[in-house]
């Protein structure tokens, strides 16, 4: 039995070390993804919720470590109410983490921006002229109406200069074919390719965490009452 719990004691100390590093690599990522956001996002105000995402990131790989500290603590300590309270809390920021790489994936896979949807109203308006939310996104993400730069024709429109690289379309090479439906997926699937491998990871070491904290808080228990029914 107290090989057993040991054992288990050292497993879990193992399992807490990397989620604290997990949690490390997760703030890691948050201020990356602040600092990946260009000026020219932030001047336009195309930041889409990115500087939201990276504050939660933050905060999130802030309470991993902290929660990996606390469990650390508890098994130091030996303490039964302590390791169900670490044990509690991992379920808590799996669940949390999930959740949030569910939204993720909602995003990069079928959720577009207000503003680029308003922008793709006023492409379909014969009557809009002028300019729109989506000129901002042709000119950041180097891409040309909705599906392709066809759409203008489509309209009888004439592609904006948004749709040309330096805003120069006296050179037909200079303009962008694709369209920013799939340029904006393809920039939501980047931005979030790593933040769903760090948070399957998470994911997978919280669960084992919590499962090795249950049964050694179990161990612990067992080896007391035998203790005390032998005295």
């Amino acid at each position: 039995m107290y090989c057993t719990t040991r054992l288990l004691r050292y497993v879990l100390c193992v399992i807490s070390g990397i989620c604290a590093l997990g949690g490390c690599l997760l703030i890691w990522y948050g201020a990356w993804l602040l600092d990946s956001l260009s000026e020219q996002q932030r001047v336009m105000g195309l930041d889409n919720g990115e500087d939201l995402a990276a504050y939660l990131c933050i905060l999130l790989g802030f309470v991993v470590v902290v929660a990996s500290i606390f469990g650390s603590v508890a098994v130091a300590k030996d303490s039964r109410s302590l390791l169900i309270c670490y044990a509690v809390l991992m379920v808590l920021l799996l669940i949390i983490q999930f959740v949030m790489v569910s939204i993720s994936y909602a995003a990069s896979r079928e959720s577009l921006p207000d503003s680029l949807r308003q922008g793709f109203d006023d492409l379909w308006d014969m009557g809009h002229e002028g300019n729109s939310t989506l000129h901002s996104y042709e000119e950041w993400l180097h891409c040309c109406g909705r599906n392709s730069a066809e759409d203008y024709l489509h309209v009888e429109k004439m592609p904006p200069a948004s749709c040309c690289l330096d805003r120069d379309c006296t050179q037909l090479m200079n303009l962008f074919m694709s369209g920013c439906e799939v340029k904006f997926k393809e920039y939501v699937s980047g931005k979030t390719a790593n933040f769903h491998t760090l948070s399957w990871f998470l994911i997978l070491f919280e669960f084992a965490g919590s499962v090795t904290t249950c049964y050694l808080a179990d161990s612990i228990r067992n080896h007391r009452d035998r203790i005390r029914f032998y005295n």
